[in-house]
């Protein structure tokens, strides 16, 4: 059974992550408010990077998100790619969007 997180679990988390890894670029983050598998409430962490595929990659590596789990879809912005994960306990979305060379 997993344990639901609290808003305050997820700005912790948040604050973590960008103290540990403020050598990399920042990314746009939010604490959001989700529905779980069992419907109840739950808190997780998202980071947004903006124009850099590069920097997704620098922070999904610093966060030790598996390399399987990249979604890659075209967007409006171009190209689009988000991993997933959880983080003690805290789950965590990572995306970014960037235009396409070419495009």
């Amino acid at each position: 059974m997993t344990t639901l997180t609290s808003e305050a679990d997820a700005a912790h988390l948040l604050m973590m992550l960008l103290a540990e890894h403020g050598h990399l670029p920042q990314p746009e983050f939010e604490v959001h408010e989700y529905e779980s598998d069992t419907g109840a409430p739950d808190w997780g962490v998202c980071l947004v990077v903006n124009d850099s595929l590069a920097v997704f990659e620098q922070w999904r590596a610093a966060l030790d998100l598996d390399p399987g789990n990249i979604a890659y879809r075209a967007c409006h912005h171009g190209a689009c790619m988000s991993a997933i994960g959880e983080i003690d306990g805290v789950p965590v979305e990572l995306f970014a969007a960037a235009d396409v060379p070419g495009k």
